[in-house]
């Protein structure tokens, strides 16, 4: 058990404890605290924590990208929020929370597609702001404490606002071979080898393989197309320079590094966040 879950647990038994089952016998106790135990309840009350032992927040829609919560924005629901490992998806009123026992943590909102991170700490007011910075790998991040067990710190807020620049949206490998008149390069670099429109998109079209070099290149090549075309850079822009000091070391394609290696270890997160921007999944829309 996480230490969230086993904090979360230690929780909400005090409070039934101290609420209303405070006056229930022993026996009749001990059988209502089984199924009780297993069950999650979550319900947002505006900006406030819905009980002790909590970090919680808000995510929104920054629809003049000033950074604080104004009348009449909206929440975001269903945004990914990730502390320690555990995630939760905000609610109908944007609202998200965890049980944590004291310490420090590291809150992650994953970057809705189309926006971007509102500007972090504007205004003074720390209960209205937003805190998220983004961490060039998809997601806008904040620092949180809960100093003692039992103490709710609230007010960890996230905005986001739509990119105002109309993209051409994101294409995957398979779009990007089967359109060449759709490149907006004749050539393109990958890992400082050149690669004309025509060498690159046979490597595209290349059978499935176990080699990785294929797999990083299609990653990476899209990728670098869909920034090309005017495509939203801002939550890829340092993966595809990983990426491409990658393939500098690991490739040229066809190099044959396989999915065991250390190689691979150290590449696949880079492919994987590529292959979520290129799918339309991070900062950019997928094409229609």
């Amino acid at each position: 058990m996480s230490r969230i879950k086993e904090t979360e647990l230690q929780q909400k038994t005090q409070a039934l404890l101290q609420g209303r089952l405070k006056h229930v016998k022993a026996a009749a106790l001990a059988a209502a605290l089984v199924p009780l135990a297993a069950v999650a309840v979550s319900t947002a009350e505006g900006q406030s924590c819905t009980s002790g032992g909590m970090v919680c927040g808000f995510v929104w829609s920054d629809d003049n990208n000033n950074g604080v919560q104004d009348a009449g924005e909206m929440p975001i629901v269903g945004a990914v929020v990730t502390i320690d490992g555990s995630s939760t998806a905000t609610n109908d009123n944007g609202y998200w929370e965890f049980i944590v026992p004291p310490g420090t943590y590291k809150v992650e909102v994953q970057i809705p597609p189309g926006t971007q991170p509102s500007p972090a700490n504007q205004g003074g007011n720390d209960n209205v702001d937003s805190d998220g910075v983004p961490d060039g790998v998809g997601d806008s991040v904040a620092t949180v404490t809960l100093v003692h067990l039992g103490d709710a710190v609230s007010g960890t807020d996230f905005g986001f606002h739509v990119t105002p620049v109309s993209q051409p949206g994101t294409g995957t490998p398979g779009f990007w071979k089967n359109h060449p008149e759709a490149w907006p390069v004749q050539a393109i670099e990958i890992g400082g080898v050149s690669y004309t429109r025509d060498q690159a998109i046979a490597w595209l079209s290349s059978p499935v393989t176990k080699d990785k070099t294929l797999t990083m290149f299609a990653s990476l090549v899209s990728a670098k197309l869909n920034v090309l075309v005017g495509n939203d850079s801002s939550c890829v822009s340092s993966t595809i320079t990983n990426a491409d000091n990658w393939m500098a070391v690991s490739g040229p394609v066809g190099s044959g590094v396989a999915a065991s290696s250390l190689a691979w270890k150290l590449g696949e997160p880079y492919h994987r966040l590529m292959d979520n921007y290129n799918n339309g999944m991070l900062c950019a829309p997928h094409r229609d």
